[in-house]
């Protein structure tokens, strides 16, 4: 092609992307075009029921890339949902009652750690970081019929190629959309939820709690406390997905039943609701929102950047049961900040028992929440790391056999760079 065909192209090119940005300005101008037609069709849920293996793993990775969620259906069986519904019930008002009893205890004498671990009233974990206080056990160790789904080889491949080939399940935690009694006190711990936001169901259609989740939450679930703070990264936030927000959903969701509200394509904004300087605010509805629709079993997974809210109205009769769960790549500091924190549920600790009663497919996901399990780097990136190290000691030896021939190797590499302007 010479170089007037080239320039003919630029300019073919650069004609169609005006119109491309021009469609685009009219979209962002009106969001509820496009967000309406993503509700309507739903085109962010894959069934792997009804589709080949291979165009659900894609259209999730699509999604997630494009909107920041996708829903996988059908993850939990039919038949065993209401099962573990009940289990996740049961599990909630257990784990409720053993923070209640934990913060009698501590609240009412000093007790050393020691004392409050060989306690007979309450269930506590030893902490996997040395000198932290001990926890309560991991969530997953309630519920051991939901732990046989939790490790779904689709949810499990769509993570790693978001994340990275080396994942880890960071938290877990059960979570009932209350609606008729919000004051249960058999619920979530102290009438909060577990990162202490007040329990506001029933406040009305038009309420909205828009934030993103850790490590992109500048709220860091401890304000100015550092005993709590977990910590959050300094926005402008990176394009890249760190951590994947995955609601299972055990009854059916949609407008009236509590449907999570998210904020289509929100994960790739530089800004964040909580952020104080980006004039978001947290409690309206903001254009282009719209409310996730899956049935019960389905996964509703998200980049944690994603702008969404828990519904603050449910005009069903039916609480909307679901476990939360927050998965990682190896390389993510967790749990590393929040010394004094004893009741968030990030990397709650695992007895080597309760580890060893894991299915065999989660154990690799909870390891590192098992003091007595040694974590090392998975097998892919082993393999990576052997490859690259072939690699360099392939080309040294055929540069030490030949060095004249390699002085020129790099010679169609080309790095783009802009100078500066004075």
């Amino acid at each position: 092609m010479n170089n007037s065909q080239l320039q003919s192209k630029i300019s073919f090119l650069e004609q169609e992307l005006k119109e491309a940005r021009h469609q685009l300005s009219q979209d962002i101008q009106n969001p509820s075009t496009i967000t309406s037609k993503l509700s309507e069709g739903r085109s962010y849920s894959f069934d792997p029921n009804a589709l080949p293996i291979d165009t659900v793993i894609r259209g999730c990775i699509e999604s997630l890339n494009s909107y920041g969620f996708c829903v996988l259906e059908n993850i939990i069986p039919a038949g065993d949902v209401s099962s573990i519904r009940q289990e996740i019930t049961e599990a909630q008002i257990a784990i409720g009652r053993n923070l209640r009893t934990i913060n009698e205890l501590v609240d009412s004498k000093e007790l050393s750690d020691q004392a409050l671990l060989d306690s007979s009233n309450l269930q506590l974990r030893p902490a996997t970081r040395q000198g932290r206080p001990p926890k309560p056990p991991n969530d997953i160790v309630w519920m051991p019929q939901y732990a046989r789904h939790l490790a779904h080889p689709l949810v499990v491949k769509v993570a790693r190629l978001m994340l990275d080939d080396h994942i880890r399940i960071a938290q877990l935690h059960p979570k009932k959309l209350h609606t008729a009694n919000p004051d249960d006190p058999d619920g979530d711990f102290f009438g909060y939820d577990h990162f202490g936001l007040p329990r506001l169901y029933g406040g009305g259609k038009n309420l909205r709690e828009w934030h993103t989740d850790w490590p992109h939450d500048p709220w860091a679930y401890g304000g100015d406390n550092p005993n709590e703070n977990i910590g959050c990264i300094r926005q402008p936030f990176p394009d890249v997905t760190m951590c994947l927000v995955m609601i299972w959903y055990l009854t059916d969701v949609d407008p009236d039943s509590g449907g999570t509200w998210v904020v289509p394509g929100s994960h790739k904004d530089v800004r964040t609701p909580r952020g104080t300087s980006d004039g978001i605010t947290v409690s309206a509805p903001i254009p282009g929102e719209m409310q996730i629709v899956a049935p019960a079993g389905s996964v509703f997974i998200q980049d944690s950047r994603t702008w969404h809210s828990a519904p603050m109205h449910s005009s069903s009769t039916q609480e909307r049961i679901a476990v939360i769960n927050r998965w990682c790549p190896w390389w993510l500091s967790i749990d590393d900040y929040a010394p004094g924190s004893r009741y968030n549920s990030v990397c709650r600790p695992l007895s080597h028992s309760e580890y060893l009663a894991l299915p065999k497919d989660l154990q690799p996901l909870m390891k590192h929440l098992c003091s007595e399990e040694r974590e090392m780097i998975q097998e892919p990136i082993l393999k990576r790391s052997k490859a690259a190290s072939e690699k360099v000691d392939k080309e040294f030896r055929a540069r030490s056999q030949n060095p004249d021939s390699r002085l020129r190797a790099n010679e169609h590499i080309r790095v783009k760079v802009e100078l500066l302007q004075k």
